[in-house]
């Protein structure tokens, strides 16, 4: 391109008719004027091969991001499942014990019941992977996505989660306060474990053999804890459902980018 540019201007100095007075300095202003123009076009040029290769080289880096944000927030989208199948189970065996206060104990399973207690019991936090999130937004990889619906979701994601995060605190922290110190003081965990555990040979009857586990349904506080636990589990699912819809939005958004 270049080249013909310079025949070109070649050709127009080597036309000028000679003879006429400045007419040298014709040519030497023309040929000034031409060496500064096929400079700007050489610059223009190298610009946007440059800017074509940056654009190229975007597309493969967002291309490369996407993917493995499509299969972080797919194994998301599975420990959120994980989680709410957790706390349905939960929230049902609450129900089933607050089930059990208007009936006469001596009728009730204690083995049930130590079953709903011990599934009451359980705590933790939701497995959730945000290392490629993490990494998109803090080197600006998200803002190369051309999809402004996905971004605004992506941009949004970690309130929820921290949303989500909020209410596993607050669940745990109920359960360690007041749920736990109150089954250790009124529950017999070694009659559960003499009947429930692999390891019943070994650990042996309780010295309080007459015990009886199901007497905490006679105890107001006992309700007010299971109730809680009911009521925190609805608040969980709920957080955790909102979560994963945003998370299936996320994934069709980016399989429509693809």
């Amino acid at each position: 391109m270049i080249k013909f540019f310079r025949k070109i201007r070649q050709k127009m100095l080597t036309d000028l008719p000679d003879g006429k007075a400045g007419n040298k300095f014709s040519k030497y202003l023309i040929y000034a004027i031409g060496e500064i123009v096929l400079v700007i076009i050489g610059i223009l040029i190298a610009l946007q091969i440059n800017n074509w290769n940056i654009n190229q080289s975007n597309i493969n880096e967002s291309s490369e991001f996407v993917n493995r944000l499509k299969a972080e927030i797919t194994s998301n989208i599975g420990f959120t499942n994980e989680e709410i199948k957790r706390k349905e189970n939960q929230k049902r065996s609450s129900l089933a014990i607050l089930k059990m206060f208007n009936k006469d104990i001596t009728k009730l399973s204690s083995r049930t019941f130590d079953s709903l207690v011990n599934i009451c019991m359980a705590n933790g936090n939701m497995e959730f992977k945000n290392g490629t999130l993490s990494e998109g937004l803090n080197t600006g990889k998200v803002a190369l996505i051309k999809s402004d619906s996905l971004k605004s979701l992506l941009y949004g994601l970690p309130s929820l989660v921290e949303e989500v995060r909020i209410g596993e605190k607050y669940f745990n922290d109920d359960l360690n306060e007041y749920f736990y110190p109150f089954i250790y003081e009124h529950i017999s965990f070694r009659q559960m474990d003499a009947v429930h555990s692999n390891y019943a040979e070994q650990i042996g009857p309780s010295k309080f053999s007459n015990h009886n586990n199901l007497n905490v349904l006679n105890i107001l506080k006992f309700e007010s804890l299971i109730d809680n636990i009911f009521y925190n589990s609805n608040i969980q699912i709920d957080n955790y459902l909102k979560l994963k819809n945003e998370l299936e939005n996320l994934y069709e958004l980016i399989q429509e980018h693809n």
